[in-house]
């Protein structure tokens, strides 16, 4: 593998150099005495979102095989991409039973699994036949039973034990062990018309039922929230008891700079420990930056990006929250459209050979999984 090693002194060193600047510029020291700290995973995921690879067929299969090998020699383990219910789904269910086609969920497993990528995946969004609000897919299932079912089905597929892996043994094993329900269901651009607490934590609570009655060990996490610290006491209090069925929290802290991807987990640490929540843990399934047009929403300079990569992974890293796992969004995007934005998030091109930015990435990804002290969450 192509990945960059450091020795451990030199890996130690460049994470207490990056965690003092950014103590220094985010304004933040210590206090004392600090409250009792989240409690910390056994071992921190690290990766990127993949999901353009697979989305849309832009693709053949040899850049997608190029652009994960790469991935993973930046020393990634872990890949977050789309498992859309449309695609797996297309037709109702006929007199009670779901048929479902996996072609498109068993070659992204196929994909990531021959990579040793494990697959974190975004159960989204509604079926044709399922949605609240006729041709928009990210409109709510008028059925959480039938959301459900897929959900089920899925880790009955792809977790340990599951017929996918009994099929493909000669795959390396890489069982799906965390399901995110839906992305940013607190945005009325993926929960449409308007994001509805009541509705999303009765979504969560079907999908986590049919999940664990498949995998028992599963993770069953909240979608990706972009504004998690209003969110989630919004969803504590439209549905008493939720905080008790509550596995982990997914979180998409966007900002300007690395102090406001900080400032963001922060916040939504804040409202989980707020509601007695101190144990669930969270995981920044997306933070990142666009490189094109100027002036669009989380735009950056192409000179800043790499510093601003290789800062936020290291500090989110030792950054004392309670964070599970950390994914930039985004390791590819086309880079075809100069107007759209959503076409320059992404740090390796498409073309491959490398950047500046996967450099920094791969530099970040090795500081955040080094030993150095932590930075206060408070």
């Amino acid at each position: 593998m192509a990945a960059l090693r450091r020795g451990g002194i030199g890996v130690a060193v460049l994470v207490v150099a990056i965690v003092a600047k950014l103590l220094i510029t985010g304004g933040h020291t210590a206090r004392a005495p600090a409250p009792p700290p989240a409690p910390a995973p056994a071992a921190l995921q690290l990766g990127a979102n993949v999901g353009r690879l697979f989305n849309g067929d832009l693709y053949p299969a040899s850049v997608v095989d190029a652009q994960l090998s790469a991935l993973r020699a930046t020393g990634a383990t872990l890949a977050r991409s789309d498992a859309p219910w449309e695609a797996s789904e297309p037709r109702p269910p006929s007199g009670g039973t779901h048929h479902y086609d996996w072609r498109f969920d068993d070659g992204v497993a196929t994909a990531l699994a021959r990579h040793q990528l494990r697959w974190l995946p975004v159960i989204d969004y509604s079926a044709p036949w399922a949605r609240s609000v006729p041709g928009q897919d990210h409109s709510p299932p008028t059925s959480p039973a039938d959301y459900a079912a897929y959900a089920g089905a899925l880790a009955a597929r792809y977790g340990p034990g599951g017929s996918f892996w009994r099929s493909h043994p000669g795959l390396p094993l890489e069982p799906v062990d965390v399901y995110e329900i839906w992305n940013e269901p607190d945005s009325g651009l993926f929960w449409s018309p308007t994001p509805d607490p009541a509705a999303y934590a009765a979504l969560y609570l079907r999908a986590r039922e049919a999940i664990k009655a498949a995998q028992p060990g599963a993770q069953v996490i909240v979608g990706g929230l972009a504004h998690a610290a209003q969110f989630i006491p919004a969803l504590l209090a439209a549905a008493p008891g939720f905080g008790g069925q509550l596995d982990g929290v997914a979180i998409h802290p966007y900002g300007p700079n690395p102090q406001a991807v900080l400032a963001g987990v922060r916040g939504a640490r804040a409202a989980l420990d707020a509601a007695g929540l101190r144990g669930v843990p969270l995981y920044v399934t997306e933070f990142g930056w666009t490189t094109a047009p100027p002036g669009a929403l989380d735009y950056l300079p192409q000179r800043l990006r790499p510093t601003y990569i290789e800062q936020a992974m290291a500090a989110l890293g030792h950054l004392d929250c309670g964070i599970r796992a950390i994914l930039l969004y985004a390791w590819i995007t086309p880079q075809r459209d100069p107007s759209n934005s959503n076409d320059w998030f992404g740090i390796n091109p498409p073309a491959g050979g490398g950047s500046a930015d996967v450099r920094a990435f791969t530099q970040g990804l090795h500081a955040a999984a080094a030993p150095a002290r932590s930075i206060s969450c408070g």
